[in-house]
């Protein structure tokens, strides 16, 4: 494969989401203990990946392209999975990932580490077709900031937050940003923010954790990013669930 373009990167980076945005009215500790829950999470060297199957991840397409390019240059790309460091076996975008200065589709991958990881439960995929309407939970580290102000600082500390889903669209679920006097908004509401792209959005169900959605993209109506307003978009994995078992096996 040949090294990513210059005019490749930039649109990766500008797709690219990084840790949550939440309620500016919230304690942090609430969403940083939130964050705690979810082991599950795994952090890319630009993004996050979600743990599937003992030595599988997924994650979004666009945060797994350098990945890949460095597979296929002879180096050796790890992820970070509670604290310990896992060397990245094999990527596998969708074969159908398209990425332009305007638009993406079917922003999807999956990452096969090496190894077996049997210390943490992974997340099982959903398959219904009722997201809508249902609250998720999204997890992510990196730049932490509020809706008032939209991303400030990277920290690097883990933190989960609420949403609840606006609607469903073949290949995506999205839901907005909405702010603390909105009837809509849930009690530790946030987004993603720029560097988190690929992270997970949550449903616990009779105490199985479903991985529902990926992080992918973001778009709003003002030239600031992350504050409230915005609408995220969410790779939809019970629309891509075939195509991820398939390519498991």
């Amino acid at each position: 494969m040949k090294k990513v373009s210059t005019v490749l990167l930039f649109l990766i980076m500008s797709f690219l989401l990084m840790s949550l945005i939440v309620r500016h009215d919230v304690s942090d500790e609430r969403f940083i203990e939130l964050g705690k829950k979810y082991p599950q999470i795994c952090h890319l060297s630009d993004g996050e990946a979600t743990l599937i199957k003992e030595n599988w991840t997924v994650t979004a397409a666009h945060a797994a392209i350098i990945l890949k390019e460095e597979l296929e240059n002879g180096k050796i790309p790890k992820v970070s999975i509670a604290h310990k460091q896992y060397e990245i076996e094999k990527v596998i975008l969708h074969p159908n990932f398209k990425i332009s200065n305007t638009a993406i589709e079917n922003d999807i991958a999956l990452i096969q580490i090496k190894g077996s990881i049997t210390s943490i439960p992974f997340a099982k995929l959903y398959d219904k077709q009722n997201e809508k309407g249902k609250q998720i939970t999204i997890v992510g580290r990196g730049d932490f900031g509020t809706g008032l102000t939209g991303p400030q600082h990277w920290d690097k500390i883990t933190r989960a937050a609420t949403n609840r889903i606006d609607e469903v669209e073949g290949q995506w679920i999205i839901f907005s940003f909405d702010n603390p006097q909105s009837e809509n908004t849930t009690e530790l509401e946030g987004i993603s923010g720029p560097g988190d792209s690929g992270g997970p959005a949550f449903i616990d169900l009779n105490n199985v954790r479903y991985i529902v959605g990926v992080s992918s993209n973001q778009q709003n109506n003002s030239e600031k990013k992350g504050v409230y307003g915005v609408t995220e978009y969410y790779a939809r994995i019970s629309f891509y669930k075939k195509w991820i078992e398939e390519s498991i096996k």
